[in-house]
């Protein structure tokens, strides 16, 4: 239908292909009709989109046409009204040159007259009027100044000058000879501010001459040739320079203007001086005698300054001199502490009041009337000294001065501990009878838990004080630890004077009828002497130590080395019958009544049976750990209730209730039993086959490692360490005491002196076990125990 070739016959055969068709023909020219509006708006439209473009570009042409004609227009507008105002501008130029020039010739004539009534009233010297008409000259000047190359205007700039000189002058004349003549001049006031007015550096002028002048004498007398300006006459200088102060309040602060500060600037430059003078007499000679003296007086005048002017600019404005020298002071104080021990050497470090007593009743009478601390008079003594040097220095320095203080109160630290401490501690065991002991061991360590507390707060200060880029060369950790060690020296040997004392008791244990025992007794006539030898050393010691955390400690140990004692005690009796098992746990079970008090015997005055006074003092934790401790003596006990045969029943028994693989402490275990040496092959055989089939075994027990093994350990590479003695208590607050070594410490070879070495105190927990034994005495009689 879109070709040019159309031919419309084969599109009406189709529409009009039956007769009926032209019964349609009406509906057909409706549709082609309409389809023909269709097309002719759709012409309309296309032809109308073609013709805009056209269109805009003749609307455009005449735009430009329009502008250009408006601008022409608005060219001949412009000229009109130029040609109309421009005889306006002239008359407003004339009249603004006018008025501009009868204004320069006002203030001429103003600066004319001024000038002229300046001169007249010059020689009367009545600064204030003068100040006020030169005010006005110097502003009218300033307005004349862009009208300087006029020669009238440069005359009168030049006249003007003049006379500011010659007021300058008058002025100076005037300041001279007031001060010098002490004469009465309230006109100078307004003569200083006349100078500020003129140039500021007419009042630098006068202030230095004034200065010059009230220094003057100063400089003469105190100057470092003559003796009056030594270093032992530097506070007759502060004292010239106060008079001088207070002559200037009092006589010369009305003639300047506040705002100068003649004082507070004459302080400085005083200061300066003085500064100056100091270093040429410290970089000749150090007079080390005077040092301090003239030190503190320095200090003592730069405080007196920032009062009187309530400011901190003159700190160590002029100390800071001294600052280099302060070795010497350092050295001086050494000479004093040298001093101070030579005193600390000639007397006694124990308390008067316990010094007296000489038997147990008088000490422990004394204890319960007296509630002196039993601390080294010395030690506090020293501490006040070093407190009063240390308030020295604050005022003197926070520089390195103090860490050279820090070594050398370090050093004295160093020798109270090694020559007057350390030597009262026993080097042997024969020097540690009576009470004598106890005195000098608790004084050694309160003493040392004094000095430790001190020294972190020495170290406090000195950090507080001190610069801080040289805070952390600031460091007392090296002599804690010589304290913390001498702490636990002064314990173990409290520890090892018990045992001493206990010997007595573990050779009646020894020679006890053991193998004749028939029925248990309440308590055996062995552990009647220990309690006793416990309670005549633990009702001494325990008083006489100040911090409670020492006291918590010194018990745990104490638990701790009983249990041990009674471990290796053990194999004393041969054999150890099920009824000397139980005699023992009925004594242990005695010795435990008395352990869980321990800590309530550091009040002097408790008794032990009306504890009820003393309830309200919590001993959870301790209590707790004597249980732990004396669980492993039960738990031993327990083991050793084990018949002998059969073989693999013991052995399982040991798995169970010790739970370890080691080859040594089973044969430890063979020994208690008094199993005979020929035989203890073959349960070792056994209990190694078994060990494979054993998953959940330990290495080693720390029970039966507790206990000293001193004959050759059959098939066994494995040793038995020493069991670290460490109390559980997070609360004890006993710093760094007694650590694993400590065990080692008190090793001896000999056998009965390692029962003493390990005879303290302790107990057992027994109840689940006292009467375990009459069950296996009933099925296994015939056994070897």
């Amino acid at each position: 239908m879109n070709s040019f070739d159309y031919n419309p016959t084969d599109h009406l055969n189709k529409i009009l292909k039956s007769s009926g068709s032209i019964e349609e023909i009406p509906e057909l020219l409706a549709y082609i009709n309409a389809y023909k509006l269709q097309l002719n708006k759709q012409i309309q439209h296309d032809v109308t989109q073609y013709n805009s473009p056209i269109a805009l570009n003749e609307d455009t042409k005449k735009l430009i046409e329009n502008i250009k004609t408006i601008k022409a227009k608005s060219a001949d507008t412009q000229g009109s009204i130029v040609s109309s105002t421009s005889s306006i501008q002239e008359l407003d130029n004339c009249k603004k040159n006018l008025v501009l020039s009868m204004t320069i010739l006002k203030r001429l004539q103003m600066l004319i007259d001024a000038n002229k009534t300046l001169n007249s009233i010059i020689s009367s010297k009545h600064y204030k009027d003068i100040l006020q008409l030169l005010s006005v000259v110097k502003e009218l000047l300033t307005y004349f100044k862009p009208y300087r190359s006029i020669d009238e205007i440069n005359q009168l700039n030049l006249n003007i000058l003049k006379t500011q000189n010659k007021l300058v002058d008058d002025i100076f004349i005037d300041f001279e000879d007031t001060i010098v003549n002490k004469l009465d001049n309230d006109q100078l006031f307004y003569g200083c501010e006349i100078l500020e007015l003129i140039d500021f550096k007419y009042k630098d002028k006068l202030l230095n001459w004034f200065y010059n002048l009230q220094l003057k004498d100063i400089k003469s007398i105190f100057n470092n040739l003559d003796e009056a300006g030594s270093l032992e006459n530097l506070n007759r200088r502060y004292m010239y320079f106060n008079n001088t102060l207070a002559s200037i309040h009092s006589n010369y602060m009305d003639m300047f203007p506040k705002d100068w500060c003649i004082d507070l600037e004459l302080s400085k430059i005083f200061c300066t001086i003085t500064k100056q003078d100091l270093t040429s007499q410290l970089n000749n000679s150090i007079p080390s005698s005077g040092l301090l003296d003239a030190l503190t007086k320095t200090l003592d005048f730069e405080k007196n300054l920032n009062n009187i002017f309530k400011t901190q600019e003159f700190n160590q404005i002029i100390s800071k001199v001294f600052e280099p020298y302060l070795s010497i002071w350092v050295n001086e104080q050494d000479k004093l502490l040298h001093a101070k021990f030579l005193e600390f050497y000639s007397v006694s470090q124990i308390p008067t009041e316990y010094s007296s007593a000489q038997s147990h009743e008088d000490f422990l009478n004394v204890l319960r009337i007296n509630n002196v601390p039993n601390v080294s008079n010395s030690s506090i003594e020293l501490f006040k000294t070093f407190q009063k040097i240390l308030s020295l220095i604050i005022k003197l320095s926070s520089g390195s001065i103090l860490i050279d203080l820090a070594k050398l109160f370090v050093k004295y630290l160093h020798e109270f501990n090694s020559k007057i401490l350390l030597p009262m501690i026993p080097n042997n065991s024969e020097n540690l009878n009576g009470i004598e002991p106890i005195k000098y061991l608790t004084m050694i360590l309160n003493t040392g838990d004094y000095i430790l507390n001190n020294i972190n707060d020495l170290q406090d200060r000195f950090t507080n004080l001190i610069d801080e880029p040289l805070k952390q060369t600031i460091s007392f950790e090296t002599i804690k630890d010589v304290f913390i060690e001498l702490i636990n020296k002064s314990i173990q040997t409290l520890l090892l004077k018990i045992s001493n004392d206990l010997q007595f008791s573990w050779r009646q244990f020894t020679n006890n009828n053991w193998n004749n025992m028939e029925q248990t007794v309440e308590i055996s006539n062995y552990m009647i002497d220990y309690k006793q030898s416990l309670l005549d050393n633990c009702t001494l010691i325990l008083p006489l130590i100040i911090r409670e955390g020492y006291i918590r400690n010194f018990c745990d140990k104490l638990t701790e080395l009983i249990t041990i004692s009674y471990l290796n005690s053990l194999k004393l009796v041969t054999p150890l019958s099920i009824i000397n098992v139980e005699q023992i746990m009925s004594d242990i079970q005695n010795l435990k009544k008395l352990i869980l008090d321990l800590p309530l015997y550091s009040n002097p005055a408790f008794d032990a049976s009306n504890k009820e006074e003393h309830s309200s003092i919590n001993l959870k934790t301790y209590t707790k750990h004597v249980e732990n401790q004396f669980n492993k003596l039960d738990t031993v006990l327990k083991l050793l209730l084990t018949p002998t045969l059969p073989i693999d029943n013991l052995i399982m028994n040991y798995f169970q209730i010790i739970g370890d693989k080691s080859t040594a402490n089973f044969v430890k275990f063979l020994k208690l039993k008094s199993i005979d040496p020929a035989q203890r092959f073959k349960y070792v055989e056994i209990f190694n086959l078994q060990i494979s089939y054993q998953n959940t075994l330990i290495e080693e027990s720390p029970i039966l490692a507790a206990i000293q093994d001193d004959t050759p350990i059959v098939n066994s590479s494995n040793s038995t360490p020493t069991p670290t003695l460490k109390s559980p208590d997070p609360e004890a607050k006993s710093p760094k005491l007694l650590n694993a070594n400590f065990q080692n410490n008190l090793k001896i070879n000999n056998f009965e002196k390692n029962l003493r070495d390990f005879a303290l105190t302790g107990e057992t927990h027994v109840n689940k076990f006292k009467n375990f034994g009459k069950f296996f005495r009933k099925d296994n009689s015939n056994s070897n125990e």
